[in-house]
């Protein structure tokens, strides 16, 4: 498995439109062969969230 974490700057106010949209996206993603699930992690502090994506392999990830 390989795991990818990505940090994605938000600007103040527009927390819960980002994570509607996050909700609401296309989902092509989640058809790609060895994709296993992505997680999203809201800030305490600063405004930086974290998308976090699940993988069967390398190679999954990379394709």
């Amino acid at each position: 498995m390989i795991v990818t974490a990505n940090r994605v700057p938000i600007a103040k106010g527009y927390e819960q439109e980002f994570e509607k949209r996050f909700e609401q996206r296309l989902g092509a993603v989640d058809q790609m062969p060895g994709f296993i699930r992505n997680e999203i992690l809201r800030p305490i502090l600063g405004d930086h969230y974290i998308v976090i994506t699940y993988w069967e392999s390398e190679a999954a990830f990379r394709a």
